[in-house]
């Protein structure tokens, strides 16, 4: 990894539940900040190269993201690493006054567990004696990380995400109004922000069921609008909206098929595949066609379209055949009869 003097290097460690969504979302979101950004891949770590520092941002909006910081030192080697990292370095990342601790994770495919305890001791002391901080292992002003991979090695300034334990309390089963259709918040967040969602757009899910996904367009300070056919649905709805503050949400009980939108920023839907009581017997590959028909219409320019299916819908045909460019189309395993994919498209 070449240095470049004039901008800055960040690192972003993503979950493994679906290891291409993750890092569709973490670049999505890149993107949203600043285009510019360099990105590399090394296992299940992002290494950024940028202006301007993203981690906030990221920690703010990534369901898949378990922490994210700033890359301090890079050595070639685990062994003896401490002693390479300039004082000045480490005065500059953690102050005299302030608390730290230091934990490591390895990506290596041998046992370095000893190796990297020896770094961290190391590394502790060094910090010590240079900056006069001290430890405290439960809540410390810096989390300084070392990254073990296979080239190299990475000490990092780190914070977790807060948002991965927020959206699991957020789980269809901990809403007020609970329906076994309803989308998980990790997978509906992922969804809004691979269709860049920004605060005060307008956002519309028309197979809003329970309103999975509208809540998290709420969460996010967009503007919700949920269109459902089904009265107990849409009232489920409004009892899970209800509770967000500061919520800015409409509810239609409608159809797809003829949207009384007249236009939003985006929208983000998972089509109600073999309910056919939302459908009224109509086959959903044909509601998302009728969807699409009118995408340009009811989206405005500039806007996005993420939707979540049943693979054997079809749905990447159907954009095809509608003359749409598909940006994403991810595919991952529910259990061994289900395989869904994300895909989005940009107007």
């Amino acid at each position: 990894m070449s240095r470049n003097a004039s901008t800055n290097w960040f690192f972003a460690i993503v979950s493994g539940e679906n290891a291409e969504l993750a890092r569709v979302e973490i670049e999505t979101l890149l993107q949203m900040v600043d285009s510019k950004y360099e990105i590399s891949w090394h296992e299940r770590v992002a290494i950024i190269e940028g202006l301007q520092d993203p981690t906030d941002f990221l920690l703010q909006r990534a369901a898949l993201l378990k922490e994210a910081g700033k890359i301090v030192f890079e050595t070639d080697s685990l062994e003896g690493a401490a002693l390479e990292i300039p004082d000045e370095l480490l005065k500059s990342s953690v102050g005299n006054n302030e608390t730290f601790c230091i934990r490591s994770i390895s990506f290596l495919p041998g046992k370095k567990a000893e190796t990297r305890e020896n770094l961290v001791n190391e590394l502790g002391d060094k910090i010590q004696r240079t900056t006069g901080a001290k430890v405290h292992l439960e809540n410390p002003d810096i989390r300084v990380l070392v990254l073990a991979m296979s080239d190299r090695a990475l000490i990092c300034t780190s914070k977790e995400s807060q948002l991965r334990g927020q959206l699991r309390g957020r789980r269809p089963g901990k809403k007020p109004f609970f329906h076994p259709s309803m989308m998980n918040a990790l997978l509906a967040r992922t969804m809004c922000n691979l269709a860049r969602v920004m605060p005060n757009e307008t956002v519309l899910d028309p197979f809003c069921g329970g309103g999975g996904i509208l809540c998290e367009i709420a969460f996010i300070g967009a503007k919700p609008i949920g269109l459902e056919l089904n009265w107990r649905f849409l009232k489920g709805a409004s009892m899970n909206l209800a509770g967000i503050q500061n919520s800015d949400y409409s509810l239609i009980q409608g159809d797809a098929r003829n949207l009384p939108i007249k236009s939003c920023d985006h929208v983000v839907t998972d089509p109600p595949y073999g309910r056919a009581s939302s459908t009224r017997g109509e086959k959903a590959v044909r509601l998302v066609e009728a969807l699409l028909e009118n995408a340009e219409e009811t989206i405005l320019p500039g806007g996005s379209m993420c939707t979540c299916h049943n693979s054997e819908m079809g749905v990447p045909d159907v954009i095809r055949q509608l003359g749409f460019e598909i940006e994403y189309q991810i595919r991952f395993r529910v259990h061994s009869g289900l395989v869904r994919e994300v895909i989005t498209i940009n107007l």
